[in-house]
Order: structure tokens, then sequence, then C-alpha cells
């Protein structure tokens, strides 16, 4: 059975006065949210520092990504390179919310790294400032094709407009 790329050796960084030491992690990854997801081709990318700290190893580094995403409001499909700085503590308790735990001489990086990254991709991804959505009336892509009317569909208050307007 092969092992995991997320399970780094510590055993040399648990004495005293261990210099850090780089690790690269690469794996190809399927996490995601909705409307956007992580593309396990090419693999996430981790250059990764460990260090010796009071009771566990301090990691330190940058993690380098591709994302699919759709517009979330013209749902055109864009992909976009990404990269997180990350800092993170795991130690042998490892029971808080602010660090990971330390199993004996291993450290499992890859719930730290699938953390950072999930929490790093935005809520709402647009595929630019100027992107116009789509139009609920005709379901056309403001995008490729004109809407056929005067933009009163965006306002709340097209539905009032008869009132205001001259009978004939």
């Amino acid at each position: 059975m092969s092992r995991s790329p997320f399970v780094l050796n510590v055993s040399d960084l648990l004495g005293r006065d261990a210099p850090p030491r780089r690790e690269v992690v690469e794996a190809a990854v399927d996490w995601g949210v909705t409307l956007i997801s992580v593309k396990p081709d090419p693999p996430m990318h981790a250059e990764l520092t460990l260090h010796h700290v009071s009771g566990g190893i301090a990691v330190t580094g940058r993690v380098d990504f591709v994302t699919d995403e759709s517009c979330s409001r013209c749902l055109t499909p864009t992909t976009t390179n990404r990269s997180v700085t990350l800092v993170a503590l795991f130690d042998r308790h490892g029971d808080d919310d602010e660090s990971y735990p330390l199993a004996g001489n291993d450290i499992d990086v890859e719930q730290m790294l699938r953390d950072e990254v999930l929490l790093s991709l935005p809520i709402m991804h647009t595929c630019g400032d100027d992107c116009p959505g789509v139009v609920n009336s005709t379901e056309s892509d403001l995008n490729t094709e004109p809407s056929g009317d005067e933009g009163d569909v965006r306002s709340p208050f097209s539905v009032l407009k008869d009132l205001l307007e001259p009978e004939d």
C-alpha cells in the first residue's frame, strides 16, 4: 500500500534545536464548493516549511492550484490560477480549533491544505465587473445577446411604470 502524499514524517524535527525542513506536496485533489472546484490536473502544489516549536510543528508555506468556476451571474465557465499563503500548528493535543493533531512522528497536512484552499475561494465568483448577467424574462445571456428590453427587468420598480403613463 502506498503512503499518502499528505503524510509527512517529522521525527527529525521533534528533537531540540532541529533546523527547519522544506517539503513539497503535490497531489490531484477533488475539492470544491458550489460553482467552484479545484482542478485535479494540474495537481495542487504546496511548498511547505516545517519548524520545530515547543510541543509540536509549525507549518508555513504556499499552495498553488487551479480552479474551475462558473460565474454566479451568467454561469460562464472560467479557469483561474490561485495561490494561498498558509500558517498552521500541529501539536500533540490537536483537540482545539486552532491546531491540527500530531500523531506519533507523522503529520497529515491534507485537512490543513483543504481548509486553507476552500476558505480562500470566493463566495460569489463573477467573470468580471462588467458582467451584466442573465435576464430572467427572456433567459438570454446579456454577455452575448441583447435583451430586447430597456432594462426594466433589472428595476424593482418596473411594475409601477404603467401607473404613471397616461392612457390613450
